[in-house]
């Protein structure tokens, strides 16, 4: 038998199911983030979540009460699966091996793919203010790394080090706005197979005239 079909959503939807109410909460959050990088904040509403999250409308009301409780709990949750997806970009990397354009192309992935440009533009416009210390406690490792590789080392390149952290925050800027309207703003201008992207461009900024920076990846046999 196939599940309830949802006409708004234009998929299936899951079966009601009982849940413990750590597990709900979550699938209610899950569910509440996807229907707000799908629709906005004007598609976040507590019935469109319940059956999203594939639970009763009174469970939602039960863990959260209001639109506006699920938005400041959905709001926290956000910025620490924010900071988790940008410490993969380079947790999973030999640092000695990372290169600049490897970390930019995936800091932007996680904004544009990954739908965080649409949230953190929500949380901006709206009501709540949700701790960032999660991110910012990613984004300084980040720039551990980066300071700690052989390219940085030594009194000769104080000023590169000193460039790092508006570095990261310039990358991090440009990816939020390449995930709002990146693609939009490329449809403007004829392609151009030899002109190059925005990646590709922020990592020449911040390697600099010299090719300076975090060494390239080490070719693979």
């Amino acid at each position: 038998m196939l599940p309830p079909f949802d006409p708004l959503a234009g998929k299936p939807t899951p079966k009601r199911r009982r849940l413990e109410a750590a597990d709900a909460r979550e699938a209610i959050l899950a569910a509440a983030e996807a229907l707000l990088v799908e629709s906005g904040p004007d598609g976040l509403r507590l019935t469109e979540v319940a059956t999203r999250a594939g639970v009763s409308h009174p469970n939602v009301l039960y863990h959260f009460g209001t639109v506006a409780e699920l938005q400041t709990q959905l709001a926290q949750r956000v910025t620490v699966r924010l900071a988790d997806q940008v410490a993969r970009v380079y947790e999973t990397e030999d640092p000695l091996s990372l290169s600049v354009d490897r970390v930019i192309e995936g800091v932007f992935r996680v904004f544009d793919e990954g739908g965080y440009a649409r949230l953190i533009a929500w949380l901006s416009l709206s009501n709540n203010k949700p701790s960032y210390d999660a991110l910012g406690e990613k984004l300084d490792l980040i720039r551990t790394v980066i300071s700690a590789h052989p390219s940085m080392r030594g009194p000769d390149f104080e000023e590169r080090r000193r460039r790092i952290v508006p570095a990261i925050e310039l990358v991090i800027v440009a990816a939020i706005g390449y995930g709002l309207t990146g693609r939009i703003v490329e449809g403007y201008f004829p392609a151009d197979p030899g002109r190059l992207n925005v990646v590709q461009l922020l990592g020449h900024i911040l390697r600099g005239p010299e090719g300076h920076g975090v060494s390239p990846v080490k070719p693979t046999a």
